[in-house]
């Protein structure tokens, strides 16, 4: 007797349902991505008891044909795409045509659409996966999507629910990201008829973004602007001091689709390195369009996952991106994002065209209709607001001519306070620098620059040290010898699974030099490079410099002062410590008369 049986196909349904619906948030988000692929410029979400009873999305996208409604909720029925080679060059945020199936597999689903040239709407009620209703209805031009009694019929599922509280936070949540990826697009999101989101159409490039993360994000943000190889990254990271406990403030999207991306994720950490204090987590919007073809979002039934046909490129392209980024002169205020546009400042005529010149470029690479669309607006937004800028500064020049700026930017010592940080004048206003987080930056770059224009010393090990790595592991460092060699290891395989350790950077003599061999090759199998070495080497760097800075209560000549200020100004990363603490900060001559209440 058999024992292998062709499931009943309801009992698929629910199966595959499982992929695609894993909660109330995984039915909105789906369902917001099929009305901005519709085109919807607005979309409202209800929902009662955190989803579980009832999600309602209801947009003024193109709408659904009555013949087309049986086919929107059919398994692997889709409008997306046609053929198997769509799949190397996805344009929309939906293609899998799972979505509605999966939905109607574990619900009662009603949709209710008029497309925008049809004379009426129609409606269609699905049940468990089967039609029980199809019938004609009035309605505006658009789609409403209703679904009731979530997990109805699969009673285990619903069981794996969080409370209503959970599952209300995961829908704002995954509105929010879909929201400030589609700035164009207004939305709107109730719980149990109450208001808790209204998001009109976003005027300018930094609106959404302060809707979502707030006002003092985008005051501390560091516009980001990037392109190399057919690749473009741009948006915003929060500056060093701005961080949070946990990485839920991180917003990363591909070609306009939301992702989560362990590779993006440990490229933002590295360029961080060495300016965030220690186990905090920075903020950022970052967009990275490149040409279709070099992406693949059918990995995942959720499409929250991608890759890359150049993973090393592209890692490495965020990386050196956000790092340069951070690195500008931290004395810059143009380095800042204050409510004006993300593309880096030029002048004159030579703005517009070099971004509209951008948009051109951008077009021949394959994107898709909507990420064009999207990066048009920006770019249009960020020169009209250039040139208005522009425009208010030159009028008041004219009328206002600026004073002659004689100050350096951190200004010059006036003394010191509490034998711990030294006050300074610029031509703004205040000055306050910590002195001993100041002067270890100093060395700390000193020292690395140092140790960079020599050649890494090795030291040779008295007895080789062997260690059993695994096969797999084994096989690498055959495979990198030359790669290990580079930074500083003369490693060799010795058996099926063993190595032997013989040289290892001179500095890093006394690590646990297992532990580090298998941190190296953890790197260069994922990332195919390796900070390891280099992350150990500047850790003792950091040390020395901690314990040579100056020291508090040292009292120090202006002359002193004013040496290590000038210092501060041509050394990198000067805004920051080697622990992420901040070094300065300023306090405006207007804003002290406020405080004062001078002129008023």
């Amino acid at each position: 007797m058999s024992q292998i049986r062709r499931l009943d196909p309801v009992v698929a349904d629910q199966i595959a349902a499982g992929e695609v619906v894993e909660r109330p948030a995984s039915i909105v988000k789906e369902l917001i991505e099929n009305s901005l692929d519709a085109g919807a410029t607005r979309i409202d979400i209800a929902v009662e008891d955190g989803g579980v009873r009832t999600i309602a999305v209801l947009d003024n996208g193109a709408g659904i044909a009555h013949e087309d409604l049986p086919l929107a909720v059919a398994r692997h029925a889709t409008s997306k795409i046609q053929a198997a080679e769509d799949l190397a060059c996805v344009a929309t945020m939906g293609f899998r045509g799972e979505a509605l199936a999966s939905v109607a597999a574990v619900s009662k689903l009603e949709i209710s659409s008029k497309p925008t040239n049809a004379p009426s709407g129609w409606s269609i009620r699905v049940e468990g996966g089967h039609e029980v209703q199809s019938r004609p209805t009035g309605r505006a031009a658009g789609t409403s999507v209703e679904v009731a009694d979530l997990f109805f019929n699969t009673p285990a599922r619903r069981r794996f629910l969080k409370t209503t509280r959970s599952e209300l936070n995961r829908i704002t949540e995954i509105t929010r990201v879909l929201a400030l990826g589609n700035p164009l697009c207004g939305f709107t999101l109730r719980h149990n008829n109450r208001e808790l989101e209204r998001m009109s159409p976003a005027r300018t490039a930094d609106e959404r973004v302060a809707h979502v993360l707030g006002g003092d994000f985008v005051n501390e943000a560091i516009r980001v602007d990037m392109e190399r190889d057919g690749m473009r990254l741009w948006g915003w990271v929060g500056s060093p001091n701005f961080t949070r406990s946990n990485s839920s403030r991180q917003f990363f999207y591909v070609n306009g689709r939301a992702v989560q991306d362990y590779l993006v994720a440990h490229a933002v950490k590295q360029a961080y390195k060495d300016i965030m204090f220690h186990g905090r987590h920075p903020v950022f919007v970052l967009f990275l369009d490149l040409n279709a073809m070099d992406v693949d979002v059918n990995v995942h039934p959720t499409k929250s996952e991608v890759r890359y046909r150049n993973s090393t490129g592209v890692h490495n392209f965020i990386m050196s991106s956000i790092y340069r980024s951070l690195r500008t002169d931290p004395t810059d205020p143009d380095r800042h994002v204050s409510a004006d546009m993300l593309t880096t400042p030029t002048t004159g005529a030579t703005a517009t065209s070099s971004l509209l010149s951008a948009t051109v470029r951008q077009t021949t690479l394959g994107f898709d209709e909507s990420t064009n669309t999207r990066t048009r607006w920006w770019l249009r937004e960020a020169v009209r607001t250039e040139h208005d800028v522009q425009t208010t500064q030159l009028n008041d020049e004219l009328e206002n001519p600026p004073a002659t700026r004689v100050l350096p930017p951190l200004g010059t010592a006036l003394g010191q306070l509490k034998g711990a940080y030294i006050l300074a004048e610029n031509d703004d206003g205040l000055v306050v620098v910590d002195m001993h987080a100041a002067h270890e930056r100093v060395l700390y770059e000193e020292l690395k620059s140092y140790s960079s224009k020599n050649e890494l010393a090795r030291q040779r090990l008295l007895i080789p040290e062997t260690l059993d790595v695994g096969a797999q592991d084994a096989e690498l460092v055959e495979e990198l010898a030359e790669s290990l060699l580079q930074i500083g290891l003369v490693v060799e395989r010795a058996g099926p699974t063993t190595v032997k350790l013989r040289e290892v950077p001179a500095l890093l003599l006394t690590s646990d030099l297992s532990v580090l061999l298998s941190d190296v090759l953890d790197d260069l199998r994922e990332h195919g490079r390796s900070d390891a070495i280099e992350t150990r080497h500047h850790h003792i760097l950091a040390t020395m410099a901690c314990h040579n800075a100056i020291r508090f209560n040292r009292r120090l000549t202006l002359d002193e002062m004013n040496e290590l200020l000038r210092k501060m100004e041509v050394t990198p990363n000067a805004g920051q410590c080697n622990h992420g603490r901040p070094t300065f900060r300023t306090q405006s001559l207007s804003d002290l008369d406020h405080i004062f209440l001078r002129g008023q």
